[in-house]
């Protein structure tokens, strides 16, 4: 059987600063630097694994409703919008995880000439 007595408060209030300080220490860090290459693999990935579930969800609607090949196209409508929407979701995490740095030029618009 487990002993019922609970520990040493000194032993507990030492365990608090150890997990408040690796707490700390673990939100302060900064988040892994990724190359372009490893980002544009993810980008990709994330759009490609998408339309696929997409596509492979509307096939099987199709399948089962016997309704083809409306649930293929929508399916991969639906597909392609949520690829989308991760590839943006991910691109805002890595500008706000790294923002341009003070001296960098701005990308000119269309409408700069």
């Amino acid at each position: 059987m487990a002993d019922k007595n609970p520990p040493p408060q000194d032993e507990l209030d030492n365990l608090r600063r150890r997990v408040d300080a690796a707490r700390n220490e673990a939100s302060t860090a900064n988040p892994p630097q990724g190359s372009a290459a490893s980002l544009a693999m993810r980008f990709g990935g994330e759009f490609g694994a998408a339309i696929l579930v997409g596509a492979l969800l509307g096939f099987g609607a199709d399948h089962f409703l016997h309704s083809s090949p409306w649930g293929l196209m929508i399916g991969v409508g639906l597909g392609f919008a949520t690829g989308i929407t991760n590839v943006v979701r991910t691109a805002a995490k890595y500008n706000q995880a790294h923002p341009p740095g003070p001296s960098a030029r701005p990308v000119a618009d269309d409408d700069d000439d």
